[in-house]
């Protein structure tokens, strides 16, 4: 691979903050959708989750790609790996962020107490230029997302699906753009010049 290659890899590899409940797990859904979304079942730690193989397939392209990292931040915690992964058949193992205590989510609305938000601007902050996506139903939050998109806008994206619904189909594009970013108008007639 050459370094101009390697190069925008680099500048557009992302890190994913990927939740379990209400992105990956949502509410069993019966009849002509559950066949439509393919929709499957598996029993992990004492719970039955509902779950869509396209999603988990998804999201390993990414990973095999070289286009993101899979970072766990969810209540789940360690069973992120003893459950999650093997369970809806993820390719890879994926660091993990434990829950630090018995708060669960109770303060998502509040991005200075919630230890999700707490992980995630540690990271940004020790990872400076570097572009994170943040998948997670309880950004739904007005004032946590408000905080995180004024605050790092262009280096977060963040994407609050419906618990209802988990994470869909129509947050495919938003995930491909934000990993593949346009390079400005000067930057591509440049490129086009030099050939690449």
């Amino acid at each position: 691979m050459s370094n101009e290659v390697s190069a925008r890899r680099t500048a557009r590899h992302v890190t994913v903050f990927l939740d379990v409940d209400g992105v990956l797990n949502s509410y069993p859904v019966q009849g002509t959708r559950s066949v439509r979304e393919r929709r499957r079942r598996v029993r992990a730690w004492n719970y039955e989750l509902h779950y869509r193989p396209k999603i988990v397939k998804f999201l390993d392209s990414l990973v095999q790609k070289r286009l993101v990292d899979i970072v766990w931040l969810s209540t789940w915690s360690q069973r992120c790996r003893t459950e999650i992964e093997p369970k809806l058949g993820f390719h890879g193992t994926y660091p993990i962020i434990d829950m630090p205590d018995d708060s669960y989510n109770r303060f998502a609305g509040d991005p200075s107490a919630w230890w999700k938000a707490r992980a995630v601007e540690d990271w940004l902050a020790a990872h400076p230029g570097q572009r994170a996506l943040w998948i997670d139903d309880d950004l739904a939050a007005p004032a946590t997302y408000e905080y995180f998109r004024k605050k790092y806008r262009g280096r977060l994206l963040m994407i609050a699906p419906q618990f209802s619904r988990g994470l869909g189909e129509e947050h495919f594009a938003l995930i491909r753009t934000f990993t593949y970013p346009r390079p400005e108008h000067g930057a591509h007639e440049e490129q086009k010049r030099e050939g690449a």
